[in-house]
């Protein structure tokens, strides 16, 4: 008689072939692609979920027996219910680090498209205009200011990665020393002075309850007009209305989103600005990127059904259970 597999795995992302057969011969993996929120009668018999960006809440939660662990398909976990983890004794694990080369090639590709045009002077061609290029003249990002507001993995290698343009780095940043900042060569600075004196700015920082809507038109005033402001981060850290308001009224030159607060969305103001670049929460996918993060979750659910404690444990008091 066939042995029955103990282990059931379900997963809301496309995983490599190489993924499938990694975990393939310790459980039955169930592929569910794209989901905003995990229902709880699809994972009420499951032992591990690999999440990506769908939603995992207490009431996702609250059919499960056999749970043991949850991935989560990159850095961020605020699409997690974390204290609903921890209260089931479930694990939670993250994969940081891996998409930050990724990430960071995304803002700096937002702030040449920006800077120059791009996104208007394809469109110019398309529609054989191409004696109006001369009004739609860039700007070179070599020699500017910008500031990023959150130095952790991205934040850091962004810093490190725009010295090649000869660009200032200003970084707002809390919990980074003075001698880390020495180290990237970046000057420490309140958000005030950030916002007011850089030229691009670039959201690299988790969404928290300090973070949520801390780019406000307080704060998009106080920018230069002359100025982009970049998120690769998370939807909600600027108040989607202000960004509009700043984008329609010119109180800054543009902006590069790539997060906004309520995903998927069909419609949005934002849409009719020709001076926005909108990608579908995309930095970090690129072939290579998604390729290192999948195989790093399905290595550490393989771990974790085979007794193991995973890498990258978010929620830790688990473990002391």
């Amino acid at each position: 008689m066939e042995e029955k597999m103990k282990n059931r795995v379900y997963v809301t992302e496309p995983l490599p072939l190489a993924g499938l057969e990694l975990l393939g011969d310790i459980a039955e993996v169930i592929v569910n692609e794209k989901i905003s929120e995990v229902r709880a009668e699809d994972i009420k018999d499951v032992d591990a979920i690999i999440a990506g960006d769908s939603k995992i809440t207490a009431n996702s939660l609250k059919l499960t027996e056999r749970l043991k662990v949850i991935g989560r398909f990159g850095a961020g976990v605020d699409s997690v219910d974390i204290k609903a983890c921890t209260e089931k004794g479930i694990i939670l694990f993250n994969v940081p680090r891996i998409n930050a080369e990724s990430v960071v090639e995304h803002v700096i590709g937002m702030m040449v498209a920006l800077s120059k045009n791009f996104r208007s002077l394809d469109k110019l061609v398309r529609d054989g205009f191409w004696s109006k290029k001369s009004k739609m003249i860039g700007n070179e990002i070599w020699k500017k200011t910008l500031g990023i507001i959150g130095a952790g993995n991205v934040g850091s290698l962004l810093a490190r990665r725009v010295k090649v343009f000869d660009m200032g780095v200003l970084i707002c940043d809390p919990f980074i020393s003075e001698a880390k900042a020495k180290e990237l060569g970046v000057e420490l600075v309140d958000l005030e002075t950030l916002l007011r004196e850089s030229d691009y700015i670039s959201i690299n920082c988790p969404l928290t309850d300090k973070t949520k809507g801390m780019i406000g038109e307080k704060e998009l005033k106080s920018m230069k007009n002359t100025a982009f402001i970049i998120n690769t981060a998370r939807g909600g850290i600027i108040k989607e209305d202000a960004l509009y308001k700043a984008l329609k009224e010119g109180w800054i030159k543009g902006a590069g989103i790539d997060v906004l607060e309520n995903e998927p969305v069909t419609e949005h103001p934002l849409f009719e600005l020709d001076n926005v670049l909108l990608t579908p929460h995309f930095a970090s996918w690129t072939a290579e990127a998604f390729q290192r993060v999948a195989m790093k979750t399905c290595q550490n659910i393989r771990k974790a059904l085979r007794g193991g404690v995973p890498d990258n444990v978010v929620n830790k008091e688990v473990l002391k259970s």
